[in-house]
This record gives structure tokens, sequence and C-alpha cells, in this order.
């Protein structure tokens, strides 16, 4: 067989193999045969005021809180229940910061979870609004698949507004 003959073969083989590559990942195939749109979450303030223990907590690294909040829309109207649950990892006089993972779950049954390293200032010297960021993780329903970051505004005491880059 020639060099020509090999290279070609050579070339026919890649050719086939990036195809197959191609099909196996969705940003690489065919738009019409893949899901690449999902529901983006509605932007909602949540409250744990008065239902996260986190002052309760030993104040230690490696002490855990957690609580449940509902979650509203910008009418005011309740549209999740968010669950979540934080291990302290950092403590001084003024603050503690804490690695959380939280779960919303949707009135409808749909379910977005995500993890964030969150900063909690004393509530005597706090000053807000504080902005940080967590990751999606996950979501069940009309989020399945759903990933991006959360972008979080701590707007006074336990009160967060959430926004979605998903």
């Amino acid at each position: 067989m020639s060099r020509t003959a090999k290279a070609k073969g050579i070339i026919a083989l890649a050719v086939g193999a990036a195809a197959v590559i191609a099909a196996g990942v969705p940003a690489l195939a065919d738009p019409a045969v893949t899901e690449t749109h999902r529901a983006v979450p509605p932007t909602v303030t949540i409250d744990f005021t008065g239902t996260n223990s986190a002052s309760g907590a030993a104040n230690a690294i490696g002490a855990g809180f957690g609580g449940t909040a509902t979650a509203k829309d910008a009418t005011g109207a309740q549209v999740a229940t968010v669950y979540d649950q934080c291990t302290k990892d950092a403590v001084s006089a003024d603050s503690v910061t804490a690695f959380c993972t939280a779960d919303l779950v949707f009135t409808g049954g749909d379910q977005v979870t995500f993890t964030a390293v969150v900063p909690i200032d004393n509530p005597l010297t706090a000053k807000y609004p504080k902005k940080f960021d967590g990751v999606i993780t996950g979501g069940t329903g009309a989020y399945k698949g759903l990933t991006g970051a959360v972008h979080i505004t701590n707007t006074a005491t336990a009160v967060y507004e959430l926004g979605w880059d998903a």
C-alpha cells in the first residue's frame, strides 16, 4: 500500500471518529436533536429570619446549622420553600464563613439545588447589601440538568435575593 493510501485511510478514520465524538457531545451535535435550553428559575427573595439556627449553633469551626424559609417572587407570592444546611468554616469575633447547601422546592414540585460559601456578619455591625455567588448543582423537572451560577445578595440579616445565570 502506498503512503498516499495510508494517509487517506488515516484521514477517513479521523473524520469518522470526529463524527462519532460530535454525536456524543451535545454542544457539537445537531442542536435540533439536543436539549439546549432549560427553564431558568425566577428571581426570589428568601428570609431565614427566625427559622435558621445560626445563632444557636456552637461558635466553632465545623459546627452546623440549618433552617427553612419561604421563597417569594417579586409580587410577594410564595413560589418555593428553601431548605439549607451549613457548616462553619471560619469563625472570628465579627463574622462567620459557612459552606452551605440549599434546595429550593418549588410549589409545583420542581427543585433547584446550589452550594455557596456564605459570609455571615455580626448583625450588630453588618453592612448591607453584600453580594456573592454560588454554584448551581442541579435540578429536577423543568430545571433538570440546570447548571451555572446563582447570584446572591444579602439585603438584611438572614434575607437573601437570588438571581440566576443558568
